[in-house]
Formats: structure tokens, sequence, C-alpha cells
């Protein structure tokens, strides 16, 4: 058992080096192509959208049949995961297939480097004409610069619920339609963000109708409560969203409700696309920045640790004449999204990449389980999960959540075959393993490329408040 489980170790070490060299040998082995494939390119970020709230990965009650339907005429990658659990940080890897510990990113009052190469600037260059539009201020440009390279660009003012992002959308679609210059469009929701947004009838799709979530002077709401961070505790913007709420299950439900109000107007402009003629020439991605905790190991409304709930997201990826109705359960993140594009359109990945391309072995059949590393916010924890288990190493000692208080040292292991809720933690009982994955987690670092500076972004006091009310700052 022993042996094999060595074995293991090490074909895993290897796939997972093979990956972080991938993109490095991508420049210099890569036949150059005179004209890359011309597809436009629509990505969708919905912010804080767990994973398993995708009704085609068959975990939850929660209906999305849009993004169903987007996962028929696609891929749909049910083991796919962010690199960092905080929205600066993540759409920074996203964009720029680098981790965190490369960008310098670690919060939303983080700004990345013009040095670094991001998607939107690298398909500018080939041609294509780039836009995007984002919901919360320090996304805009002047102060994450993660949207370097979008020349047309809707900054946050005031945020923008799903159908007012819309009409900016369709706007911009049908500005394109029938023109022969490719568009690259960038589309952040943030109706799956605290304080979740369901309006209308998607309020109460997952809720009794006729039940009171504000009977009672106290309730699950209340004793969810203590678990908060102090500075959610004590912040008006929190007290105002659940002023008077005391049933736990309605704030859950509405969150549920606004993944099925996401998916309406995901299909909503899937429908635009169709109808002028730009589908069948539209590689479409719907993937989000990170997942949320709804009281799992005892954190409510907020994406603290890296466990499942928060590590784990959606990822559907459509290729016009791609693969159909195709479900792959090995593990992919959010870094390996830009490599992959490039190569579906043939054009060259840049250097700097850490990701790997997976759409080459999906076609072949050849994808392997790898592994994927996701850290957190400021740097506190960084973890290495596998196919099978996952390896936690807290790196500071930080006292912000109650119920999850972290300590430099601290280990954690799970085995998320056998205990997919990650509730026993086998650091103790599994001395052998957890050094192999602390190698494992070793390489994964390893071949650093580009020593990039990152700054402290420059924000306004209207910024400063938000960051500090949706508990970012204190």
């Amino acid at each position: 058992m022993r042996k094999s489980w060595i074995l293991m170790s090490l074909i895993i070490a290897a796939v997972v080096t093979a990956g972080v060299l991938l993109s490095a040998s991508s420049v210099a082995d890569s036949k150059k192509t005179a004209e890359p494939h011309k597809y436009n390119i629509v990505i969708i970020t919905a912010d804080a959208m767990r994973a398993d709230m995708l009704a085609a990965n068959r975990e939850s009650e929660v209906r999305t049949p849009h993004l169903d339907q987007l996962a028929e005429e696609g891929v749909n990658f049910t083991r796919a995961y962010c690199n960092i659990t905080t929205t600066t940080p993540s759409h920074a890897t996203l964009f720029s297939s680098l981790y965190p510990f490369d960008h310098k990113a670690y919060s939303n009052t983080s700004r990345i480097s013009s040095k670094i190469t991001t998607l939107p600037e690298i398909l500018k260059s080939h041609g294509w004409h780039t836009a995007g539009i984002v919901n919360l201020p320090w996304l805009n440009s002047d102060v994450s610069n993660v949207p370097q390279g979008i020349d047309e660009f809707q900054s946050c003012v005031k945020i923008r619920k799903a159908d007012k992002t819309n009409k900016w959308v369709m706007k911009f679609l049908d500005r394109q339609k029938g023109k022969k210059q490719p568009f690259f469009l960038w589309v952040h929701y943030i109706d799956t963000h605290t304080p979740y947004y369901a309006p209308g009838e998607y309020e109460r799709m997952y809720y009794p109708k006729d039940k009171d979530p504000r009977a009672g002077k106290s309730g699950s709401l209340q004793k969810a409560w203590k678990m908060f961070p102090k500075h959610h505790q004590n912040n008006p913007f929190i007290d105002k969203w659940l002023r008077g709420i005391t049933d736990a299950d309605y704030v859950v439900a509405t969150t549920k409700g606004s993944v099925s109000w996401t998916d309406h107007n995901v299909g909503e402009m899937i429908a635009r696309l169709k109808r002028n003629g730009q589908w069948e020439n539209t590689i479409f991605v719907f993937t989000s920045d990170h997942g949320e905790s709804l009281g799992e190991h005892g954190l409510w409304f907020l994406h603290g640790g890296s466990f499942e709930v928060t590590a784990r997201v959606p990822l559907i990826i459509r290729v016009p004449g791609g693969p159909k109705n195709k479900r792959i359960d090995e593990l992919v993140s959010l870094v390996d999204i830009m490599p992959t594009l490039l190569t579906i359109l043939k054009i060259d990945v840049p250097a700097q990449a850490r990701g790997r391309d997976f759409w080459e072995s999906i076609q072949s059949r050849k994808l392997s389980g790898g592994a994927v590393l996701v850290e957190h916010a400021g740097a506190y924890i960084i973890s290495v999960v596998t196919p099978r288990y996952k390896y936690i190493r807290h790196r500071k000692t930080k006292d912000v959540y109650p119920s999850y208080p972290m300590k430099k040292g601290k280990e954690e292991l799970y085995d998320l075959e056998a205990d997919p809720k990650e509730l026993k933690n086998l650091i103790k009982v599994k001395p052998a393993l957890a050094k192999e994955l602390r190698k494992l987690l070793a390489d994964l670092r390893s071949g650093k490329k580009e020593d990039f500076i990152g700054e402290k972004a420059k924000i306004d006091e209207q910024t400063e408040e938000m960051l500090r009310s949706l508990g970012y700052t204190q």
C-alpha cells in the first residue's frame, strides 16, 4: 500500500511538473501560425458562485436551465478550482495565467504590474476588439489594472445588477453584429455575491412562500451571527442587509435564487448572440472567481478558508465545432484558462504563463488528474488539491473567523473521496501522505519565471467604505 501511494504521488508530481513547464515550452516548441482562428470570445465571471450551485453538476436543487444547455453544447468541468479565494487576485490569475505569488495580488486593494501580459492584451495585438464590464469598483482599471488591454471598458461607478449589466452587453453585441473583426468580451456579474440579489419570483424560488423569515425574536441567523467576523458583526451594511431576518435558511435560499436569476440573464445573452448570428463563431466561457461558505465549518456568507465550497468554481467552455455534452471530472483551475483559449485560437502562449492547455488533452482523451494550487487572501493559507486529497497549510496567524482561526504552521489533510465535507483532519493519521503532499506543494511553487512587483491600489473613500462594508478591510 505504501509503495503504491509513493508511485501514485510520483506520477502526480510528474504530471504537475509537466503542466507547470508546459507553458514555457509552448512558445519555443509551437509552430508559428500565420492566421489564428478568429473566434469571438465571451467570458462571464459570476462573482462568488459555488460550483455545487450549477444544476449540471447534480449537487443541489438550484435550477440553471440555460447553463445546463450551455453544458450540453460544450464541456462542463466539474472539478474546476480558483487559485485564490478573493476577487481581484482571482481575476488577475484568470487573465494572466499567473499564480498569486507571481502577480503579487493578495487582496482587493492590490494593483498588478503593467509588465504582466494579459489575455485581452494578447488578443488586442492579434486584431480583436476588446471590451468588458465590471460591477465592483476595485476591478476598475485605475484601481486593479486587471482589465489592461481592454479598450471599451465599463467601469463600476455604481453596482449594476445583472439586468442592467445586460442592457450594456446587448448594445455592445448589436454594435458588433456583421463586423468581420472578432471581439473579446468580459462580463462580470455581482448578483451572486453578498448581498445576494434574487428579485421577484427568484426571492422565494427556494424558500416557502408562506413562511416569514422574520418570525420570532431569535433563530438560526442569530446563532450564525456569533460566527461572523467581528467586522461583520458590527457592520452597518451587513446589519441593513439582514435586519429583522431570523432564519438563516432564507439567506441561503436567496443565494440560490440569485444563481437562477443570473442563469436567466446568461440565457438572454446567449439568445442575443444567436439572434445576431454571432453564436456559431463565439467561444463562450462561464465561471466564477471563487465560491462561498453558507454555514460550512461555521463560516457564513463569505469566502474564507480553502474548503471545497469556497475553492471550487463552475466552469463551462463551449467552442464552435468542439466537444459537446462532455463532463470532465479531472482537476483544472483558472490559471489554465488563458493558455487553453490561446491554444484553441492558435496563438502562442506567453512564456510567463503558469497554466497548462487542457483542450488538446480533452480532444485526445488523455487528460490526466494533475493537481491544483489554491491560496487565501493575504497569503494566510496555501493548499494543494489532488484527485483524492487536499492538503492545507496555514502560513500566518490570523484571528479573522471565530469558527476557523488561522495559526501559522497548522496543517490540514482531507480525503475528498471519503470525506467530501472535509470534517475529518487526517494530518496526524497519514504522516507519510502529508509528507508527499508537502513536496507536491513545493513542486507547484517551483519554476518561478518572472518577479513582478505588485502595488497597493489607489482607491477613493467611497470604494474604501464599500470594501469595509463587505468585510474585505477593517
